[in-house]
C-alpha cells in the first residue's frame, strides 16, 4: 500500500511537470512570436517612412540580419529582394499580404516559406510610389522555444520533484500509519480516534467476521479433538488410506490389533497387515465397492468393513473398520454348544420314560415289574426336573435376573445345615464328611451360598472312592470369606481343568450319568461366585483328589480377590 501511494504521487508530480513544461514552452513560444511580429511591423512602418520621404536607398537593404527586406511592384514582380539566392521573376501578386496591402495599405500573413522552409511572417505596407514594402521573418518553432528553455526546466523538475519527493515520502507515511499500526487482534480499539471514520463500517464487518471464524475454528477445533479423542480411545480399531492405498491415519486399537508400535501414516496399508486376501479387498475397496472380510489374529476373530470413500463416482480413499467378533463367536459356539447339550440332556431321560409309559400303557409290563417301572420314570422324571431348574437357574445369571437380596448370616451355620442334608448320600457311597472352621458372619444371599456349597459338596461325594473323604472348610483370608471343599476323589487331568466350569461339560460323562449328574454344578458354583463378586480356584490331581475354594467378599467390598 505505501509503494502504490508513492508512486501514485510521484506519478503525478511528473505527469504535472511535463505538462507544466510543454505548457510553458508554448506561452513562451506564442510570446516570442507575437514579439517578433511586433518588431517586424514597428521596422516596417520605419523603413516605409524612410522610403517615402527619399531618406532611404532600398539598394542597401537592411543589412546583416535575419529579417528580410522585399520591393514588389504593382504588377506582383519584385523589385528589390535583399535574400541573395531570391528569384526576382516570381510573380508575387497572390500573397495575401500583398493583396491586403495594395487594398487597404497594409497586411501580414504566416505561411511555410519555400526559401527558409520554416513558418515565417510577412508584413507588407504600401508606399507612396505604389510599390509594396514587404518584410519578413522566420518565427521561432517550438522545438526551439523548447530547447531553449531545456536546461531551466530541467532544473525546475529536479528541485520540484526533489521537494515532491520528501513531501509525497512524508504524506504516505502518514496517511500509511494509522493503518499500519492497526492491531488486527483488536482492530476497533487501535483504530479508535483517528481521522479514518470512513472506515469504521469496514472495521466494524471485519470485526465480526474475525468474531464469527474465531467461534467456527473454536468449534472445528472442539469437534476435532473430540473425534479424535473418540478415535483413539475406541475399542474398535479404525484406519483411514487415500486414494493409492497410503494410511492417512490409524487408531490405537488397530496399531495394537497388527502388533504394529510405530507410526504408519503415509506408509502402504501393506505395512500394517500383510495377508493376500486383506490386500486384495483393500484394492477392491479403493475401486468403489464395499467389503467384508473375517480373519484371525493372535486368537482373536476379527470382522473388517472396509468403505470406499467415492468423490464425483470415484474412489478417493477408503475407511477400515476392525470389530473385534471373538466374544460374539464364542457366545454363538456357547450356544450351539448349550442346544445340542440340552437337547441331548433331556432327550435320554425322555426316551427312558416314554419307554418305559409304552410298555406300561400296552400291557407289556409285568404286574410285578410296576412298581420297577414307576421308579424308573420317577427318578428320570426328577432327573429332568433338576436339568431344568438348573438351566432355569443359570439363565437367571445369564440376564442378572439372579436374587440380589443380602442379608448377614454364619455360614458355618449354614455349612453345618448343608453337609447335615448330605449326610445320607455320604453314608450311602462310604464317604466321611468334615467342617473345618470358626463362626464368621458374611453379608451375601444365603439361599446362593447354600446352594453353592451343597453343589460342591455333592460333587466330591459323587466322584469320590470308596472310604472316601470330603472337607469343607471355612475361614478368613485377608476380607474374604474362603469356602474350600477338597476331596480324596478320582482327581480332574491337567488337560480337563480349563473347562470343567463350562455348562454340560463332565470329564467322564459315562460316571456322570450313573451318579445323575447334569454337567451344570460347577457353572452354578462360578456364576455364584462370581454373581457376589468373587472368584473360583481350582487344584487338582489325577487319582488323588480335587480341591476347589470359592472366595467370598465378607461385605461385599468390591476387591481382587487373592490368587
Amino acid at each position: 500500500m505505501h509503494k502504490r501511494i508513492f508512486n501514485s504521487f510521484a506519478g503525478l508530480v511528473i505527469v504535472c511537470i511535463v505538462g507544466l513544461a510543454v505548457i510553458f514552452s508554448i506561452l513562451f513560444m506564442n510570446a516570442a512570436q507575437n514579439q517578433e511580429k511586433a518588431g517586424i511591423r514597428d521596422k516596417a512602418r520605419l523603413v516605409a517612412g524612410l522610403l517615402n520621404s527619399g531618406t532611404f536607398e532600398y539598394s542597401q537593404g537592411l543589412g546583416p540580419g535575419s529579417t528580410r527586406m522585399t520591393i514588389i511592384m504593382e504588377n506582383g514582380l519584385a523589385l528589390f529582394d535583399s535574400h541573395p539566392g531570391a528569384d526576382l521573376n516570381i510573380n508575387r501578386s497572390d500573397r495575401a499580404e500583398f493583396v491586403a496591402a495594395i487594398t487597404y495599405g497594409s497586411g501580414e500573413a504566416i505561411r511555410a516559406s519555400v526559401t527558409f522552409g520554416a513558418d515565417t511572417f510577412y508584413y507588407a505596407i504600401r508606399l507612396d510610389n505604389g510599390n509594396i514594402l514587404r518584410l519578413s521573418r522566420t518565427l521561432s518553432s517550438l522545438g526551439g522555444v523548447f530547447f531553449n528553455i531545456l536546461p531551466i526546466l530541467i532544473g525546475i523538475s529536479i528541485i520540484i520533484l526533489g521537494v515532491s519527493y520528501f513531501i509525497t515520502y512524508r504524506l504516505t507515511q502518514r496517511i500509511v500509519k494509522p493503518i499500519a499500526a492497526v492491531d488486527y487482534e483488536n482492530p476497533g480499539t487501535s483504530l479508535r480516534g483517528t481521522q479514518y471514520e470512513e472506515l469504521w463500517p469496514y472495521i466494524k464487518k471485519i470485526e465480526n467476521q474475525r468474531h464469527e471464524i474465531t467461534q467456527q475454528l473454536s468449534a472445528l477445533q472442539n469437534r476435532a479433538e473430540t473425534i479424535d479423542t473418540i478415535i483413539a480411545n475406541m475399542g474398535e480399531g479404525l484406519v483411514i488410506l487415500d486414494e493409492k492405498g497410503l494410511v492417512m491415519a490409524a487408531n490405537k486399537s488397530a496399531r495394537g490389533i497388527f502388533g504394529v508400535k510405530k507410526d504408519v501414516v503415509q506408509k502402504n496399508i501393506s505395512h500394517i497387515y500383510r495377508d493376500p486376501e486383506f490386500i486384495k479387498s483393500v484394492k477392491q475397496c479403493l475401486e468403489g465397492t464395499h467389503m467384508e472380510i473375517n480373519f484371525t489374529r493372535r486368537n482373536r476373530i476379527y470382522n473388517a468393513f472396509l468403505n470406499p470413500v467415492l468423490t464425483n463416482g470415484k474412489g478417493s480413499g477408503a475407511i477400515i473398520f476392525f470389530l473385534d467378533t471373538t466374544e460374539q463367536y464364542k457366545a454363538e459356539t456357547q450356544r450351539r454348544e448349550f442346544t445340542a447339550n440340552v437337547s441331548h440332556e433331556l432327550k435320554t431321560p425322555l426316551t427312558t420314560i416314554s419307554a418305559l409309559a409304552e410298555m406300561m400303557a400296552t400291557g407289556m409290563a409285568k404286574a410285578e415289574d410296576m412298581t420297577d417301572f414307576a421308579a424308573k420314570i420317577s427318578s428320570h422324571t426328577q432327573r429332568l426336573i433338576n436339568i431344568i431348574d438348573d438351566i432355569i437357574r443359570l439363565s437367571e445369571f445369564d440376564e442378572n435376573k439372579s436374587e440380589k437380596q443380602f442379608a448377614s448370616f454364619d455360614i458355618l451355620q449354614l455349612a453345618k445345615t448343608v453337609v447335615l442334608s448330605l449326610q445320607d448320600k455320604a453314608t450311602e457311597k462310604s464317604v466321611a464328611i468334615e467342617i473345618k472352621g470358626q463362626p464368621l458372619q458374611v453379608n451375601a444371599n444365603s439361599r446362593l451360598i447354600d446352594e453353592l456349597m451343597y453343589n460342591l459338596v455333592e460333587n466330591g461325594i459323587k466322584y469320590n472312592k470308596t472310604e472316601g473323604n470330603v472337607t469343607l472348610s471355612i475361614c478368613e483370608e485377608d476380607g474374604w470369606c474362603k469356602i474350600s471343599v477338597a476331596d480324596t476323589g478320582i482327581g480332574i487331568e491337567e488337560k480337563y481343568k480349563s473347562r470343567v466350569f463350562q455348562r454340560f461339560y463332565r470329564v467322564d460323562s459315562s460316571r456322570s450319568k450313573k451318579t445323575g449328574g447334569t454337567g451344570l454344578g460347577l457353572s452354578i458354583v462360578k456364576h455364584i461366585t462370581e454373581h457376589h463378586g468373587g472368584r473360583v480356584a481350582l487344584d487338582s490331581t489325577e487319582g488323588v483328589g480335587t480341591t476347589i475354594t470359592c472366595y467370598i467378599p465378607i461385605n461385599l467390598v468390591s476387591t481382587i480377590p487373592p490368587c
